[in-house]
């Protein structure tokens, strides 16, 4: 049990079935992505005139975002696996189904931070929420359907918390946030600020700082703030807003790395999201995380097959939560049945990979939805990867305020890809089977959150049974590769619309290909 800082870097020592098999797929796509003749090599393939083959037609400042350095240590480092190790059965786990093991993991995660705390195969009962707040701990069971994590109490139980809806219903606030197990941390204090000594524009790879230190290596954050006017959610909707009365004092950050430095002007990693004008008091700190490098992995979540109450009657049955503090973390191979939502995600830079959502029969209600959120996103430039829903919510996956999150490869029974208003910026779904088709563009949020979603929405390779409807609140938006029923669409002039059939564009997987351009075909598989 000797505490121990080493890291083993090694991605693929842990067990996942079909790992091989997904390795596989994704040396494939990503060596078609970066071929010049890959266009011919599926018949009526097509390009985008926004990225074309390999990124030829791309620009830092053009209409297609960049989603390149999406999820953990922006794609370029392997999950950071501890190397010293504790068991939860060392501290009286059984794992029988029977005795109430809560105390026995609590008093792992306690001891065992920022270790590994391992969950040999069984089933364990757990009464109470579990929380991981110390950086470097990887809570990993043995299997998604071999250890699993039976939760017998909600969250309104264990700690009540009353809220009201947008319209004043009654309900609670474990409704949209919350999990039985939960990566805390609160995002600490920024510290010294320092304010642009230039504006700069979308697109920008550098920024003049007044009076900063920053040197290479270093990782900052650039942040906007509106004015009274509110002109900078004016600017993320382009100019096309709606009602907005619910968006007040709004902030914009975009984290970046500096790559370099000459006087005050610094060298960034990557393009900036969003204009840095001097209305919106632009200014710069050094980027800082309450925790990094905690996993959850290997675990199955099962709760109590009871039928669903329906919207906004959620006891809080969530699953996983990652607090705004939260930064490099990862959830991979976890199953989880039967919840109220699945997954909350507000940190940066976090993974999501190999979720899967499912639910008993007896879940069910008579409109065929199981819950509320599946998985939600309301962080910066976090992925989600190879998932699979195999039942309904109300909202599948949802992005709401989130910013260059991206949502790959994955398949779902009947998708709702919910952009849940409060200015979710530049996000993008690709690579999808989702299924039935008949709710891909279905969305919600309260009315005077601002539209469905602001501008850089990117939709690209949506594979569905029939064509989508795209109702209002999606007009500067990106399709490239999604079937629409045109006569029932909103296809407003700021739309962004390439009718290419789904599975025949080029390159299939946008974010992988967006990767492997910024990589040079490197990457963390």
């Amino acid at each position: 049990m000797r505490a121990s800082k080493d890291w083993t870097t090694e991605r693929d020592k842990f067990p996942r079935i079909g790992t091989p098999l997904r390795r596989l797929g994704w040396m494939l796509r990503t060596a078609v992505t970066g071929a010049v003749a890959a266009a011919t090599t599926v018949a009526g393939a097509q390009t985008s005139a926004l990225w074309g083959v390999a990124g030829e037609l791309w620009s830092p400042a053009g209409r297609l975002p960049d989603f390149s350095l999406a999820g953990y240590r922006r794609g370029i480092e392997r999950f950071r696996i501890p190397t010293g190790s504790v068991s939860v059965a060392d501290f009286g786990a059984k794992g029988d189904g029977m005795a109430d093991d809560t105390a026995a993991f609590r008093r792992a995660l306690a001891v065992g931070a920022g270790r590994m705390v391992t969950v040999p195969p069984g089933r364990y009962l757990l009464n109470d929420v579990l929380e991981i707040a110390s950086g470097g701990t990887v809570l990993r069971g043995a299997g998604s359907d071999r250890s699993i994590l039976m939760f017998r109490r909600p969250l309104q139980e264990i700690a009540p918390r009353p809220a009201m809806t947008d319209h004043g219903a009654p309900t609670t606030g474990w409704s949209w946030s919350g999990g039985l197990i939960t990566i805390r941390g609160r995002m600490p204090d920024p510290g010294r600020q320092f304010a642009l000594a230039a504006p700069a524009r979308r697109g920008d790879r550098r920024l003049s700082v007044a009076g900063s230190a920053f040197e290479a290596g270093d990782e900052i954050v650039l942040v906007a703030q509106d004015d009274a006017a509110q002109s900078l959610v004016r600017y993320l909707y382009r100019g096309d807003a709606g009602n907005i009365a619910g968006l007040s004092n709004w902030i914009a950050r975009q984290a970046l790395r500096v790559t370099g430095r000459s006087g005050n002007v610094l060298e960034l990693d990557r393009p900036l999201r969003f204009d840095a004008r001097p209305e919106w008091r632009p200014r710069v700190h050094r980027f800082a995380a309450a925790v990094t490098d905690v996993g959850v992995e290997g675990l199955g979540l099962e709760f109590p097959a009871r039928p669903y109450g329906g919207h906004f009657r959620e006891d809080g049955y969530n699953g996983i939560a990652m607090e705004a503090g939260a930064a490099h973390c990862w959830v991979r191979d976890v199953h989880i049945r039967n919840a109220d939502s699945g997954v909350f995600v507000s940190g940066w830079f976090c993974t999501l990979s190999g979720i899967r959502l499912s639910a008993d029969p007896a879940r069910t209600p008579a409109d065929g939805a199981t819950g509320h959120h599946g998985i939600s996103f309301s962080g910066q430039d976090c992925l989600l990867e190879d998932f699979e829903l195999q039942t309904k919510f109300i909202h599948d996956i949802t992005v709401s305020r989130a910013m260059g999150c991206v949502i790959s490869q994955g398949r779902a029974v009947d998708l709702a890809m919910d952009h849940h208003r409060w200015a979710p910026y530049e996000n993008l779904f690709t690579d999808i089977d989702a299924g039935r088709g008949t709710r891909l563009f279905a969305s919600s949020g309260g009315g005077h959150r601002g539209r469905h979603s602001a501008a850089g929405a990117t939709f690209w390779n949506i594979r569905a049974a029939r064509p989508a409807v795209l109702p209002e609140g999606f007009n500067h938006s990106i399709l490239v590769g999604v079937a629409l029923d045109e006569a029932r669409s909103r296809l407003t002039p700021d739309v962004w619309r390439e009718p290419i059939n789904a599975g025949r564009v080029i390159p299939p997987n946008l974010f992988e290909a967006m990767r492997r351009r910024a990589t040079g075909g490197g990457g963390a598989p």
